[in-house]
């Protein structure tokens, strides 16, 4: 059951411990990947020999905004600014130094990838990289990772690590939250090796994985020896894609995917509470592999091209201001499909449909298997699967017909000639009497 204690009263109650009383743990790792959501623009220097302490960063980013303008936000991570005041006022990071901050958007190369450097007191060196931030060329990105081995955003998370740590003899580990997880493992993993042998821990928080080319290679295989994931019993971000390291499960306040927000994940002491995944999380997982096995790169390319150039026509650079536009109705976006050359509504009508066809094989299969439903529920699921087998194999018998009219036809011919002689006078041996 979960305490409702989160990471602020981790810092709250713990916040007076420091790294050589209590070493680094994955609570800490997760506070610094949310850190990353801030936006630093103008208070921490992109150059990595320009520190500034945590302290001046809290004091200057109140200066700038105020707590009704971040609850005003609409985000996942708009409580993340929260975090500076309890952490500049603890022992454990009061001593934190900030530097290296990065961020980039970029329409033309479809990249969304921002990072920042925290110097903590134990001698090493965190780098948070941001996940999925509000703008559309960010959730974009996201969905490239379904067809593309090297998304630009990766490219440029491997290079600042190259660019800034490749000269340097330091203690690192590497996370993030979200896409910046995925970021994390990706750039850890094909860093070059000077970089890489300087890496300690690497961290993915409910990041998503990748496809199957990078899971095979050799450079994955050695970084998932010091990865470590951590995901919601309600995965969904955390279950897209493929990765080999078996997940540490924690218990959220939250629900479905409202558990992606890193802050509803629940501590003890020092640790998270540890539970198993839903079956919401595991029908997820199936119904998105399944979409995948049955989609080709080339298809899901020309989904996500088209559906992005359906949210950008509305005007919109970040999903608030879609959310904002004439575009929030269904019947409006759909005028804009219709509008698209045939080819391409078919594409997109294909793509949606294996999706839910996918979704609704596997919702109920999970639904026959699970003993946590009543019987009659899994007796039900069962009862029709059962039909939509006999349905198909109906459809079959028929399709072989079609296919075969020869065949039909001389079994009908066949068919009459067995009635007719059925029906013949019998002779008086008591045989039948054959007109043929």
């Amino acid at each position: 059951m979960a305490t409702n204690n989160t990471v602020l009263d981790y810092l709250k109650w713990r916040g007076d411990l420091t790294f050589a009383a209590d070493p680094f743990n994955n609570v800490d790792n997760l506070i610094l990947s949310q850190l990353a959501y801030v936006d630093f623009d103008g208070i921490v220097s992109e150059k990595q020999d320009e520190k500034i302490g945590i302290v001046e960063v809290c004091e200057k980013y109140w200066q700038k905004h105020t707590e009704e303008e971040i609850m005003g936000r609409v985000s996942f991570v708009k409580m993340s600014p929260f975090l500076l005041r309890p952490l500049a006022a603890s022992k454990r990071f009061g001593g934190m130094k900030l530097s290296g901050f990065v961020n980039h958007v970029s329409k033309d190369t479809e990249a969304q990838m921002a990072v920042i450097q925290f110097e903590l007191d134990d001698g090493t060196v965190y780098v948070a990289f941001r996940g999925t931030d509000e703008t559309l060329i960010g959730w974009k990105e996201d969905f490239n990772l379904s067809f593309m081995n090297r998304t630009e955003g990766q490219r440029l998370a491997i290079e600042y690590l190259n660019q800034n740590f490749g000269s340097t003899s330091l203690r690192l580990r590497v996370g993030g939250h979200s896409k910046g997880g995925n970021f994390a493992v990706y750039a850890s993993a094909f860093a070059e090796p000077e970089v890489r042998a300087q890496i300690e821990k690497v961290y993915t928080n409910d990041g998503p994985g990748f496809r199957r080319e990078i899971t095979e290679s050799e450079n994955y295989k050695e970084v998932i020896k010091k990865t470590v994931s951590l995901i919601p019993q309600d995965s969904v971000i955390g279950r897209i894609f493929r990765s080999k390291v078996e997940p540490i499960v924690v218990e959220s306040s939250a629900r479905g995917i409202m558990q992606h927000d890193a802050l509803t994940w629940q501590v003890e002491g020092k640790r998270f509470l540890r539970t198993k995944r839903s079956n919401d999380s595991v029908l997820f997982e199936k119904v998105f592999d399944d979409w995948l096995n049955n989609v080709d790169d080339s298809s899901r390319r020309q989904f996500v091209d088209q559906i992005f150039n359906i949210l950008m026509a509305a005007g919109a650079d970040t999903m608030k201001q879609f959310r904002n536009s004439n575009f929030t109705e269904m019947g409006e976006v759909m005028a804009v499909v219709r509008k698209m050359p045939k080819e391409q509504q078919k594409e997109i009508i294909n793509v949606i449909t294996q999706l839910l066809r996918s979704g609704e094989k596997n919702f109920y299969e999970q639904i026959s298997i699970s003993e946590d439903l009543p019987g009659f529920l899994r007796s039900w699921a069962a009862r029709r699967e059962n039909a939509l087998k006999s349905l198909e194999r109906k459809k079959r018998e028929e399709a072989d017909w079609e296919d075969a009219p020869e065949e039909e036809e001389t079994f009908r011919e066949q068919e009459a000639a067995q009635k007719e002689e059925a029906e013949a006078p019998a002779d008086k041996s008591g045989e039948s009497v054959s007109y043929g």
